[in-house]
C-alpha cells in the first residue's frame, strides 16, 4: 500500500504528498459545513502548504545548496537539501518559507478586498480559499517563527545576531575611517 505520492517536480526536485494530507478533510468539512467548501479550503491549505516549502526550496537553489526533494504532510512539510556552506545560507533558507507566505498573504488580502467590494457573488465563493489564505496564513507564519526547533524560528532569528554585529563593525569601519581620514587632513595641515 502506498502512503505517499510525487505528484511533480519542481525543477527536477520531487514533490511528495503524503498521505497524512487526507486527514485534513474532515477538519475542512467540520469547518465549511459543505463538500465544496472543504474541497476548496482543501486545495487553499495544500497550496499554502507547498507555496512554504518552495520558498525554501528556491531559496537554497538561489543560494547554491542542492535541494533533494519537497515532502506535504498534514500539519508541516519539508524542504530537504544538502547542508549549507554557511550559517548565513539556512537563515535566509529558514526565511525562504515565511517570504513565501507573507507575499500569497498580500496578493490573498487584495483579491478579498477586491472581490468584497466588486464581485461579491464571487467572494462567497472564493471565501473558503481566501479564509485559508489570509487567517491561516498569519497564524502558520507566527506559529513558524517560533524559535523553537524544528521549527523555521530556531534559524530565522539567528538574523538578528549576525545584523547587528555586522551593524557594529560597520559604525567602527565608519569611526576607523574617519580618524584616518582626519589624521590625513592633519598631516596636510602640518606638512605645508
Amino acid at each position: 500500500m502506498r502512503t505517499s505520492w510525487q505528484i511533480m517536480k519542481w525543477r527536477g526536485v520531487p514533490v511528495v504528498l503524503s498521505w497524512t494530507m487526507l486527514l485534513a478533510l474532515p477538519w475542512f468539512y467540520y469547518r465549511q459545513g459543505t463538500w465544496l467548501g472543504m474541497a476548496i479550503a482543501f486545495v487553499a491549505f495544500f497550496f499554502l502548504m507547498f507555496v512554504h516549502e518552495l520558498g525554501h526550496a528556491a531559496v537554497a537553489k538561489w543560494r547554491g545548496v542542492p535541494v533533494l526533494g519537497i515532502n506535504l504532510y498534514v500539519m508541516h512539510g519539508l524542504c530537504s537539501h544538502e547542508v549549507p556552506a554557511r550559517k548565513s545560507d539556512e537563515i535566509w533558507i529558514a526565511w525562504g518559507g515565511v517570504a513565501a507566505q507573507a507575499v500569497v498573504l498580500v496578493v490573498a488580502l487584495g483579491t478579498s478586498y477586491l472581490l468584497g467590494r466588486y464581485a461579491f457573488t464571487y467572494f462567497v465563493f472564493a471565501s473558503p480559499a481566501l479564509h485559508i489564505l489570509t487567517v491561516t496564513n498569519v497564524f502558520l507564519i507566527l506559529f513558524n517563527l517560533v524559535p523553537v526547533p524544528p521549527l523555521d524560528g530556531a534559524k530565522a532569528w539567528l538574523a538578528v545576531p549576525m545584523i547587528w554585529k555586522t551593524f557594529r563593525r560597520n559604525r567602527k569601519l565608519k569611526r576607523e575611517s574617519r580618524q584616518i581620514a582626519s589624521d590625513i587632513i592633519e598631516w596636510h595641515k602640518k606638512k605645508r
